[in-house]
């Protein structure tokens, strides 16, 4: 069932707005005058603060026009709307008040490597790949978007257009307009999850993965350079956006003379990403998918707020770390398996040692079920609500462990923020047990995986040994090691299954032996007195 809308509402259009949220100004066609273009005003923003914004208005296929502006300061704000002779049409203002909203994704002022929201309320990233959730033929959306919600997600992957790798939605008349009546039900998606769930993320993929049109905006192609500031000023105000500029078309392991494009393309991302920064007053992010077990390209691009990349079997985090060495920002997991390729055998098992394995990492995890790339009526592919998909056998309940790790971290009030992974605490065999400590190591978390097979596992590729993708929960005890940076405290353990606390022990020495409450995976937050 889906939620409430908000009593705060993110968008409005009224003489008062909240924080957080996002204004919109309307139009008439008569009053905007240039019939045909899509950006035909401009409305520049006096923030209370004195700042002084100026946004680009945009045209729907029935001809109104409306401009949007994120509101990250209480009180009063001023706007004039100009044509594009530099008329001016109208003058307003409207009175921003304090909300409880979340606001615009952000990384963390505390610790570089870590999300906020602009609210400074605390962000804990659970990815959902539902990339043709934007499609117009795609009829389960609303499901697709409650069920998210109800699952625990906080951002949803998705490209702008009908098909994995083409933009050709986005255009009419062969490629001389926008196709607004496609951007238009785009809109109403987005805007039914920001009214319902404000603090779901929507990552966009801009032109679909679409590599010609990407090259075409290389070489300056207008219409392609069109649509990307159209999907910018239409989309970029709302709280809940930000940007990919490609999933995983650019791989750094191939040198330029073997991958075809691969120099025009990595230019292309450079000048996508610089131009997308400039035309953007709300800061909001942008990051670049990369290719599976290849390096993240443009990481070191000022425009490039954090690292994206692809992998399989990173329930040890390895390819986690080896990012964070390359810069101070966040690291996400996009792509790992899925329940529908690569698929594990025990597939909630698999999961929640992902997710707990990405999260002790320092990194952000993320969760693929149905092959949302193809649009057919084979029960595996398309847009579907998560525990529809459950109930129907064609998915194994991967995700839902998502609500207990939140609730987990709720209940401990622990952000992650400035956490270090440590897994030489667990005995350097983060296979099966995996650690991160606070800054102050005053606290750990271990996950303790406890699976029932992990020798030889060595995850290289596609030809390495992936004991992780049939290994299941070991239904004896364990007992473990953990050598403490402090020598007194407490433990708790946490059933991750279920969500429950098991009890607790005295910590008396740095290297405390413990052992499990009962067979099968835990969580131990030790905390020292």
């Amino acid at each position: 069932m889906a939620s409430l809308p908000n009593r705060e509402s993110p968008l409005s259009s009224s003489s008062t707005a909240y924080q957080f949220g996002c204004h919109e100004l309307s139009f008439t066609a008569t009053e905007a005058g240039d019939p045909g273009n899509p950006l035909p005003i401009r409305v520049d923003y006096r923030s209370p603060s004195g700042a002084l914004i100026s946004v680009r208005g945009f045209a729907n296929a029935e001809g109104n026009v409306f401009a949007r502006c994120y509101v990250p300061e209480i009180g009063t704000w001023r706007w004039e709307c100009k044509n594009k002779d530099g008329r001016c049409i109208n003058v307003g203002e409207f009175t921003a008040i304090e909300s409880n909203l979340p606001g615009k994704l952000r990384i963390s002022d505390n610790d570089a490597r870590q999300f906020r929201y602009h609210s400074d309320k605390p962000y804990l990233h659970f990815g959902y790949n539902c990339s043709l959730l934007l499609s117009n033929p795609a009829r389960q959306w609303k499901n697709a978007i409650d069920q998210a919600a109800q699952a625990g997600f906080t951002k949803i992957q998705v490209l702008l257009g009908d098909k994995l790798g083409s933009a050709a939605s986005l255009f009419a008349a062969g490629r001389k307009l926008l196709n607004l009546s496609f951007w238009d039900e785009v809109d109403k998606r987005l805007t039914y999850a920001l009214v319902r769930y404000p603090h779901i993320q929507f990552q966009i993929t801009p032109l679909s993965n679409d590599l010609e049109e990407l090259l075409r905006y290389g070489e300056g192609d207008p219409i392609t350079y069109l649509a990307l500031r159209y999907a910018q000023e239409r989309f970029s105000a709302l709280p809940n956006i930000h940007w990919a500029l490609t999933d995983g078309l650019l791989d750094t392991t191939q040198d330029e003379g073997s991958q075809k494009n691969t120099k025009e393309l990595l230019a292309t991302l450079k000048r996508m990403g610089s131009d997308m920064v400039d035309a953007d007053p709300w800061n909001t992010l942008i990051t670049n998918i990369a290719c599976r077990f290849s390096l993240a390209p443009c990481v070191e691009q000022n425009w490039n707020y954090y690292v994206s990349i692809s992998d399989i079997g990173q329930v040890t985090g390895k390819s986690i770390l080896s990012h964070r060495v390359l810069a101070s920002k966040p690291v996400v997991l996009d792509h790992d398996r899925s329940e529908w390729a690569n698929k594990p055998n025990h597939a909630r098992y698999y999961f929640r040692r992902l997710f707990w394995g990405v999260l002790l990492s320092g990194g952000h995890p993320s969760y693929e079920g149905l092959n949302a790339n193809i649009l057919d009526d084979r029960p595996s592919n398309g847009v579907s609500g998560y525990y529809d998909a459950c109930n129907t056998g064609a998915l194994r309940m991967g995700a839902h462990d998502i609500l207990h790790i939140r609730n987990f971290f709720q209940e401990t009030e622990i952000s992650l923020e400035n956490w270090i992974p440590d897994d030489s605490i667990g005995g350097n065999n983060p296979l099966l047990v995996k650690v991160a400590k606070s800054s102050t190591e005053t606290e750990c978390i271990a996950y303790i995986a406890n699976p029932d097979a992990f020798g030889g596992h060595s995850p290289e590729g596609f030809d390495g040994v992936h004991t992780d993708q049939f290994s299941s929960e070991s239904q004896t005890f364990t007992t473990f090691t953990l050598e403490l940076p402090f020598s007194s405290g407490k433990a708790k353990w946490f059933c991750p299954r279920t969500g429950e606390w098991r009890g607790e022990a005295e910590i008396t020495r740095n290297s405390t032996t413990l052992l499990t409450p009962e067979p099968s995976d835990w969580i131990v937050w030790v905390k020292r007195d």
